[in-house]
């Protein structure tokens, strides 16, 4: 990836060392004077690190207004390599500069923006690509970027529904674990040396509970850190490849969850659907893609076997009937619909979208009372610990 270092000197008269993506020495050099206003003394071209094109991510707002952008330019007849040059000379210093510097030069050396785009996967998915080759390749490239902007933006709402419903749990969690933490490693054990400081020696089975743990965790605190350490690791175990499908079944079977995670899947299906359709893409290559996007193993297992049945030469409806995960709904619209596939997977995409944020705020609902009362419960238990003993020794003192 070009990238230049140079010594420059402010209007000021101070000097300092800049180091900035750029297509070549020129833009460096205009962005350099214009943006930054600073006179270029001498430049260099310096190593990038390698392998960053698949490691590249760039946030979604950016990547969303740079699409519009984009498509504005290309509208109004502007020229492919013209439009990439600007968003990358008004692009932030970081990765979105970075990316959108690499494809300019991939696109000069290749002519292709689908198969630059291709080299950076965590920017520009398999979907995203195919809409923009479909439209590359039939002349109708500005159409084509604004499918993938707005696809973009669909999959942003719908990731941000899907984050909006771990995040509660996540911080209370969170919260609970670093209070008792506190609680055990230093509220507790004072507390402990001053009951046998008075000459408390026999204590109820909830005081000997929390002063136990307490023990643990000042006289042992690898075992303790080993233990918050262990949700995390669990979670990290569970979202390995190997073990993913274990767990997506799983989370299925409880009943608050399984409506908030189908619309959430269903919406990344059907709008990656819509958007190949939309292009053009066939039927058994849109499919796969959906595969891709499913986010859950037991909906991605279903959609494989979607794909098998259309190249058995069955319908789509019999495949989505067939899978036997989807609901009824789905199947029904789908069979109906075999003739405009496209139109269909676009009123399901709306249709999941909205239930995705109904489902996902229903379901956090749910889970909300049970969380408190958990965390209730362990607050009430430390303030028994607390308490009684002060009740027995003012009883003795009686």
């Amino acid at each position: 990836m070009p990238r230049y270092r140079a010594r420059c000197v402010g209007r000021s008269g101070r000097r300092r060392t800049l180091t900035l993506d750029a297509v070549d020495i020129e833009s460096f050099s205009k962005h350099v004077e214009g943006q930054r206003r600073a006179y270029v003394i001498s430049v260099r071209r310096v190593a990038g690190s390698g392998g960053a094109a698949a490691r590249t991510r760039v946030p979604g707002p950016l990547l969303i207004a740079a699409l519009d952008s984009l498509e504005l330019m290309l509208a109004n007849g502007v020229r492919v390599n013209t439009a990439l040059r600007t968003l990358a000379e008004c692009a932030p210093a970081g990765p979105a500069r970075a990316f959108w510097t690499e494809i300019v030069r991939r696109v000069e050396e290749t002519g292709s923006l689908a198969e630059s785009a291709r080299s950076f996967p965590r920017v520009m998915s398999d979907s995203m690509v195919g809409v923009i080759a479909a439209h590359e390749a039939a002349g109708r490239l500005p159409e084509g970027v604004r499918l993938v902007r707005d696809y973009a933006a669909q999959m942003m709402a719908v990731r941000r529904q899907a984050a909006r419903g771990l995040a509660y749990p996540a911080l209370v969690s969170c919260v609970g674990l670093g209070a008792c933490t506190v609680l055990c490693t230093f509220t507790l054990p004072r507390f402990s040396r001053m009951l046998r400081d008075i000459g408390v020696t026999k204590m109820n089975w909830i005081t000997g509970f929390f002063f136990g743990l307490s023990d643990v965790v000042v006289l042992h605190p690898a075992c303790a850190a080993l233990g918050l350490a262990l949700p995390f690791l669990g979670a990290w175990v569970a979202l390995r490849p190997r073990f993913r499908p274990i767990l997506d079944r799983t989370v299925l079977r409880i009943p608050v969850v399984r409506g908030a995670i189908e619309a959430v899947v269903m919406s990344r299906v059907c709008l990656t659907y819509h958007a190949l359709s939309e292009s053009g893409i066939r039927v058994v290559e849109a499919l796969e893609s959906c595969v891709a996007v499913a986010g859950n193993a037991v909906y991605a297992g279903a959609l494989s076997r979607v794909v098998e049945a259309v190249r058995a030469n069955m319908t789509v409806g019999d495949g989505f009937d067939g899978a036997g995960v989807f609901a009824p709904e789905v199947v029904l619209a789908i069979k109906s619909g075999e003739g405009s596939l496209a139109q269909v997977f676009g009123r399901l995409a709306k249709y999941y979208s909205k239930e995705a944020r109904h489902r996902v705020g229903a379901a956090v609902a749910l889970i909300e009372p049970a969380m408190l009362l958990v965390v209730l419960l362990c607050v009430f238990g430390v303030a028994l610990a607390v308490v009684l003993p002060i009740v027995e020794v003012v009883n003795q003192v009686h």
